[in-house]
């Protein structure tokens, strides 16, 4: 009897044992697939920064704001990490717009300007087919959309424009006037907050806005006078958080 309960206690240590092994091999291997997709995000933001030096800069620091900002806003980490690669990839489509319309100083004249609204439809193209990034396409094509409707390239308004593109188009014009572009100077923060206030419920949702208004300073602190090396750092770490890895 002793034997056989010996026995038992045996088998069930090694049923534990490689129950656990199996486990973490699994664990491991969905931590190298997570791993391997975040690197062609990487890739592809890559890829877009070396048509234009200022969209790197640019993803670090919308990426990083999105994240805090869907952490302020209290959104689960699945839509957080949504939130991330979307924001990361949303200018992708700039690797098909021609660098005389790109890097173009001043303003565009109306055949460009078409031809620059085509971004977000290049960027769903070059990410339909990987599954992974399936989840982010609502804001590489809709974060130009604006609440009344006269945004690109669809015309939504209000809410017909995905939860997360409405978030993310607060993030990117925020980024786009307190940052120097090859078309325009930087604004201050006072122009910049004054600038979006204007915008509430013409270009962006308004409740999300205020929302987004009472954090505003605290972010750009976050990422003032930091270099690219540092945005890089900085959002390294809120990528691990949030992402697990």
């Amino acid at each position: 009897m002793v034997y056989e309960a010996t026995c038992l206690l045996l088998v069930m240590i090694i049923i534990s044992i490689f129950a656990w092994l199996f486990y973490v091999q699994r664990l491991n291997t969905k931590k190298s697939e997570l791993q391997y997709r975040i690197r062609i995000a990487q890739t592809l933001g890559h890829a877009a920064s070396l048509r234009d030096h200022e969209t790197g800069a640019h993803n670090f620091r919308v990426t990083y704001i999105s994240a805090c900002f869907g952490e302020d806003l209290g959104l689960d980490k699945a839509t957080l990490q949504t939130l991330m690669k979307g924001a990361f990839l949303h200018d992708v489509g700039k690797i098909g717009i021609k660098d005389s319309i790109l890097l173009k100083h001043g303003a565009l004249n109306n055949q460009e300007w078409k031809e620059m609204k085509l971004h977000p439809i290049y960027g769903k193209e070059l990410l339909v087919n990987m599954p992974w990034f399936k989840t982010a396409i609502d804001i590489v094509m809709y974060h130009h959309e604006k609440y009344n409707g006269t945004g690109y390239p669809k015309k939504l308004k209000a809410e017909e424009i995905p939860f997360l593109a409405r978030i993310f188009a607060i993030i990117d014009v925020f980024d786009a006037l307190l940052n120097a572009r090859p078309y325009k100077k930087a604004f201050s923060l006072e122009e910049t907050l004054k600038i979006l206030k204007d915008g509430a419920s013409t270009h962006f949702d308004p409740e999300l806005l205020n929302k987004f208004l009472l954090n505003a300073p605290k972010y750009v602190q976050d990422i003032a006078n930091k270099t690219d090396k540092e945005l890089q750092s900085m959002l390294e770490m809120k990528r691990k958080k949030i992402f697990g890895i």
